[in-house]
């Protein structure tokens, strides 16, 4: 089975905190664990919400909100994928979470992925290592979405195909829906003790339903590609758009054992979506 792992943001990640080398080291060695494991797929940082934006889709018109946004505890800081047997044996690896990350004071929300009507998986092209900037497209979700109300199978198709066509051309990097919260956790850390909060979880607007993860040279064409994307749920819409860090961002100095540890998770992330 395949699971979004959010980790919650907090004040440092909203406010760009550079992560210190001894959490730099710890969560390196924990990355290593769960891509030896098989369970570590792919693990992503992802920008304050002061450089993201919000677009609102109704009837075709796109109205763009720019951060920051101020519900800190239920924005994102980070996603990863975990492929795991079950929710349980992925709430006990995020039990082993760093305390050095956020002094042991963190939120992680486990969400089973896939589509309610079911959606094919997405196979970057060739071309999906060219130059340009990552971004995060997140759909927020809605009382349809957490209900799981059926979706009519040609919107699927249409948004199947669409996919396709733009991870063949290198944009489109991965892509993935988000079944409801009730299928869902949260790992809940006060000074490094865990609480597992099990779904479903009522704040259904700021929930996360799905998302894309694209290749383009700025936030306009991020914007313009969000606008083009054809939703299988509306007509009303609203996602956020989110810059993803890169290595070379961080303003830290990488041990060689750090930098190799990426590269492979990168390269285990690109050979399971070919």
């Amino acid at each position: 089975m395949r699971f979004l792992i959010f980790r919650k943001a907090d004040a440092d990640t909203e406010q760009g905190a550079m992560p210190s080398d001894e959490l730099l080291t710890a969560m390196g060695a924990y990355n290593q664990q769960l891509v030896d494991a098989g369970v570590m797929r792919a693990g992503e940082g992802l920008r304050p919400t002061r450089e993201a934006v919000r677009m609102k889709l109704s009837n075709g018109q796109a109205t763009v909100i720019d951060g920051p946004f101020t519900e800190t505890k239920e924005l994102i800081a980070g996603l990863s994928v975990f492929e795991a047997a079950s929710r349980e044996e992925v709430v006990n690896w995020i039990k082993q979470w760093p305390m050095q990350d956020g002094g042991g004071n963190v939120t992680v929300e486990i969400r089973e992925a896939g589509c309610p009507g079911g959606c094919a998986e997405v196979h970057p092209g060739p071309d999906a290592n060219q130059e340009g900037k990552r971004f995060a497209v997140l759909l927020r979700s809605s009382p349809a979405l957490e209900a799981e109300e059926p979706v009519a199978q040609e919107k699927l198709d249409r948004l199947d195909a669409h996919n396709a066509a733009e991870a063949a051309k290198g944009v489109l990097l991965a892509a993935d829906g988000l079944r409801s919260s009730a299928r869902a956790s949260r790992v809940q850390f006060n000074g490094g003790k865990a609480t597992v909060v099990d779904g479903p979880f009522t704040e259904i607007k700021e929930l996360i339903a799905g998302y894309w993860m694209i290749r383009v040279a700025s936030m306009n064409d991020a914007i313009e590609w969000a606008k083009r994307n054809p939703y299988p749920t509306g007509p009303d819409v609203e996602v956020e758009i989110r810059p993803m860090y890169e290595l070379d961002d961080l303003d830290v100095d990488f041990t060689p054992e750090l930098r190799a540890a990426e590269q492979r998770m990168r390269q285990i992330q690109l050979e399971a979506t070919r």
